[in-house]
């Protein structure tokens, strides 16, 4: 009973304690901790009904399940129902549409546009007790004006795969994406990601806010180089089909990518560009007026373990904001550079940001595309 009143307590803030003290009245006082713990129980089981996720394909039933197995134990009748997500623009639109998710994972250069967007609200940081244990640069990214809008959790980089037996790169460089020698071997992601990794490669300061000009020369560039390309990919399947056929050599990746082409046994390498990854950062959010907001915070928490944090790591190829964790990899450990806490900011690397203009940047990309 003790264990159980301290994790219904870390679940409830003291505002709540103190709301369930009152609607007790002298019952509620007379019986202590443990009244308060059996209404906190009442209080937890008002929240009914399957808990409403928004994510990625792979992270929920379909492969993720021991991210959240923990919660789905304690909670087994109010287990997570899933929508998938394509992008950030697609759980929008999405959101624009009807849908009302609990809870939904957009990416650390969203932060701010959601803070801002009045669909969202902060969490209780009080109420995820393995917050403590997330990478402290991570969770500032998750903040906007103080408040908690982002839990940091999966992370990865942006960067280059390429074959080691067929590829030799003049240098490690994000270059090697528009290098001439390898026409028809090259692989880009479709994002606007693309615009800021040729940013960095023009040398410019700040990729996320590109003047006009800049924004000018990137686009020219990318349309002087996209004949070299076999595959604009948007799946990862597709380009995990292209890559282990040997029908790409390089690619604009991520983590797992190198991870299931070791797994086919081709011998790749994860460069990391001298002008620096672009690394981002999974932020589950909070959706405003949510009638299911304690089951929110325990869905989350369960996926920060140490557990959850290694099942990744070990399986998806990702990095976890949980500090605890290790992967069995060694190759991994070194790739990520999971010791060190600022592996995913300057000077190792450039976390993922607002794009002040970022509807501006789409119609880029897309006349990119189109050309």
């Amino acid at each position: 009973m003790p264990e159980e009143r301290d994790v219904l307590e870390r679940r409830l803030s003291r505002q709540d304690l103190l709301k369930l003290a009152a609607a007790t009245g002298s019952a509620g006082l007379v019986a202590g901790p443990a009244g308060l713990a059996r209404a906190a129980n009442a209080h937890l089981a008002a929240e009914s009904g399957r808990l409403q996720v928004l994510d990625w394909a792979g992270y929920g039933n379909d492969g993720g399940g021991s991210m959240f197995a923990q919660y789905v134990k304690t909670h087994p009748k109010n287990k997570p129902q899933f929508t998938y997500m394509g992008n950030e623009a697609d759980a929008l639109a999405k959101i624009h549409a009807g849908l009302k998710p609990d809870l939904f994972r957009p990416y650390v250069g969203w932060v701010k546009y959601f803070a801002t967007s009045g669909l969202v609200q902060p969490w209780d940081p009080a109420l995820i007790s393995n917050l403590k244990h997330l990478n402290p640069y991570m969770v500032k990214a998750g903040q906007y004006q103080g408040k908690q809008y982002g839990i940091p959790d999966d992370w990865g980089f942006d960067a280059i795969l390429y074959r080691s037996d067929k590829v030799k790169p003049k240098a490690k460089s994000w270059s090697l994406l528009f290098d001439e020698r390898y026409k028809g071997k090259i692989a880009w992601y479709d994002d606007i990601t693309m615009i800021q990794a040729a940013g960095l490669y023009l040398g410019f300061k700040n990729t996320w806010n590109q003047t006009d000009d800049q924004l000018k020369q990137t686009q020219k560039l990318l349309i002087s180089k996209k004949h070299l390309v076999r595959k604009i990919w948007s799946s990862e399947t597709d380009l995990w089909q292209l890559f282990g056929s040997g029908d790409v050599w390089i690619a604009y990746a991520w983590p797992n990518d190198w991870v299931q082409m070791k797994k086919k046994g081709l011998k790749v390498v994860y460069m990391r560009p001298k002008e620096k990854p672009i690394a981002w950062v999974g932020m589950f959010m909070l959706l405003k007026g949510t009638s299911r907001p304690n089951l929110a915070h325990a869905y989350v928490d369960a996926w920060s373990s140490a557990k959850s944090a290694k099942w990744l790591e070990d399986n998806y190829g990702y990095g976890h904001a949980n500090t605890l964790a290790r992967p069995s990899s060694s190759d991994l450990l070194r790739a990520l550079q999971l010791t060190n806490l600022r592996a995913v900011t300057e000077p190792n690397a450039y976390m993922d940001r607002d794009i002040p203009r970022r509807a501006l940047y789409a119609k880029t990309w897309e006349q990119v595309k189109a050309s």
